[in-house]
């Protein structure tokens, strides 16, 4: 019971600084210097992923089981959480350029319903009536936070379905990796969660290294800019990876959909410091209807972990 618990905390964890991180990407997203090539988000992203990378690369090394390979069944879960998981960041940047992290961040809840409707189709690991109310309340706590808030257009929208589905993927290969590594190593779910992470993050950055040579990211700017959202994210992650390692990836992102509501929060909290580039301040109805997001939120996380 521990255990769950443990993994319950880190999918709040993994919320609070993923909602963090988006704020963080906004911010910096907004940010247009005519003198350098390419949009400031594509220069966040590849700076970001190179500093993630060579924080994660040493990580690995400490982490690793002493003269062991990477098992041949965990090679392909490692490539494909890696692919995916970068077409959802892209998406996800381009999409937090256009739109209030606030509107972002609840949608992204609608992962739940897609990873479930994956597990549940396509996979022998079918939900019961209980999880799938669970999974059904959370996507309408989403959806009554976007309702709550200026409407996305179109284009942000098929780039928010879009990292949806991709991390998604991503998440079902993550489970997989740290599976194959267990067991190929016989280590603990929480240690092989940490070596996935430290490999995935690794070759991520590997992937971003020539990029900057394209888009010339080496002023100090962008690497502060990209220090400050690769703290958050890799916090993030860390905390998801343990989460997912313990308790599995659909109830992790049933946790993981309480970033709306703390991104809510957080561009509130902005709004009234007058940062209005990132986050407009709402009126007393709007704050209800995501107060009831909020708590249809929770009743989905409790629904789901009552059987646990």
């Amino acid at each position: 019971m521990r255990f769950v618990w443990l993994g319950v905390l880190s999918g709040l964890a993994a919320a609070f600084f993923s909602s963090l991180s988006y704020l963080i990407s906004r911010h910096y997203g907004l940010q247009q210097d005519p003198r350098q090539t390419g949009s400031a988000a594509l220069r966040l992203f590849v700076c970001s992923h190179v500093l993630m990378g060579s924080v994660c690369l040493p990580l690995a090394w400490a982490l690793w089981p002493k003269e062991m390979e990477v098992p041949v069944l965990a090679l392909w879960p490692l490539m494909s959480s890696m692919t995916f998981y970068l077409l959802g960041q892209a998406c996800l940047f381009m999409a937090l350029k256009q739109v209030n992290a606030s509107l972002v961040s609840p949608l992204l809840g609608l992962k739940v319903l897609l990873l479930a409707s994956i597990v549940s189709l396509f996979m022998e690991h079918s939900l019961d009536a209980q999880q799938w109310f669970a999974v059904c309340l959370s996507a309408v706590a989403a959806m009554t936070l976007r309702s709550s808030g200026s409407p996305v257009p179109a284009g942000p929208m098929a780039l928010i379905l879009l990292t949806c589905l991709s991390f998604s993927i991503a998440d079902l290969c993550i489970v997989e990796l740290i599976d194959a590594l267990s067991i190929g190593w016989s280590i603990s779910r929480v240690h092989a969660g940490a070596i996935a992470m430290a490999i995935t993050y690794t070759l991520c950055g590997i992937v971003a290294l020539p990029l900057l040579v394209v888009f010339g990211s080496w002023r100090r700017s962008n690497w502060l800019a990209a220090t400050h959202y690769s703290g958050a994210w890799l916090l993030s992650m860390v905390s998801l990876y343990v989460c997912f390692a313990l308790i599995g990836a659909v109830f992790g992102n049933v946790l993981q959909s309480t970033r709306g509501v703390v991104s809510v929060v957080l561009g509130a909290l902005l709004a009234q410091t007058q940062w209005h580039e990132l986050e407009q301040q709402v009126d007393r109805e709007t704050l209800v209807r995501r107060l009831v997001a909020a708590i249809l939120m929770t009743g989905a996380i409790a629904t789901y972990a009552i059987d646990r």
